[in-house]
């Protein structure tokens, strides 16, 4: 019985990538990290011992073709692929991996129609739990920027504007019904300080 243990291409290239510093930042905007995310998408079709497309879509001008460059099948093909290999990386795996090298390979396949293919596939694997984060994250950016954008509308800002400015005005009114009952009560003070005085004199 063969008990080796075949090595997980994902880990393998993401290693390489660490060990050979190839940029897997997320949002770059020098490089877009397309070395890295062209090598993901290579190692799909050659661990599968399949040509890679001749035929791509002619909308960038980069030598490093990324998953938006293929054909909806081919696309198909890669994220069914890479998340088959991403259900088998162990706990460990994933703590290992550089985060923005895992995060970009989510990013990579994660596009609205395969969704639910992804998840089917990852399911409760730690890839799969490591996924609920990043959608459970998103979420909550989003609706951190909705309330932001709620409470930072014209009409919203007017409103607070027009709030702030009758609390000024409601202080002052105040303010000055102080300084009048103030001056009323020193008034009188002043006038029974005079009043006793004279009282105690003979």
């Amino acid at each position: 019985m063969n008990n080796i243990k075949t090595t997980n291409w994902i880990k393998s290239l993401t290693d390489q990538a660490q060990k050979e510093n190839w940029c897997v930042s997320c949002g770059c905007t020098t490089c877009g990290a397309e070395f890295f995310r062209s090598s993901l998408i290579k190692k799909c079709f050659q661990n599968n011992n399949l040509p890679f497309p001749n035929k791509t879509r002619p909308s960038r001008r980069s030598k490093n073709l990324i998953i938006v460059d293929l054909f909806s099948d081919d696309i198909k093909f890669c994220v069914k692929t890479i998340s088959k290999e991403l259900a088998n990386l162990n706990a460990v795996d994933i703590d290992q991996i550089n985060t923005g090298a895992l995060r970009h390979i989510f990013q990579e396949i994660y596009g609205r129609i395969y969704i639910k293919l992804i998840q089917d596939i990852l399911g409760d694997s730690p890839a799969g739990y490591y996924l609920k984060s990043m959608e459970a994250h998103s979420k909550e950016r989003e609706e951190k920027y909705r309330k932001h954008e709620i409470n930072n509308s014209p009409k919203i800002l007017e409103e607070n504007r027009r709030r702030k400015k009758e609390f000024k005005e409601f202080k002052a009114k105040a303010h000055a019904k102080r300084i009048i009952k103030y001056n009323k009560f020193s008034f009188i003070k002043k006038y029974w300080f005079k009043f006793k005085m004279k009282m105690k004199k003979p």
